[in-house]
């Protein structure tokens, strides 16, 4: 996998684990949509930096 993708995978998980746990009372399910987010994310940016 390239940089942006773990970057944004890591952040996105970051960011579901408090998003979860504020909003859905459970950081795991934030942390998989974080992660499921950030993945796409990371995939959009990616090819387009090289």
């Amino acid at each position: 996998m390239n940089n942006q993708l773990w970057i944004a995978c890591l952040l996105g998980a970051a960011a579901g684990l408090i998003t979860g746990q504020l909003i859905f009372n459970s950081p795991f399910l934030g942390i998989l949509i974080g992660v499921g987010l950030g993945a796409l994310v990371g995939a959009a940016v990616g090819p387009r930096s090289r």
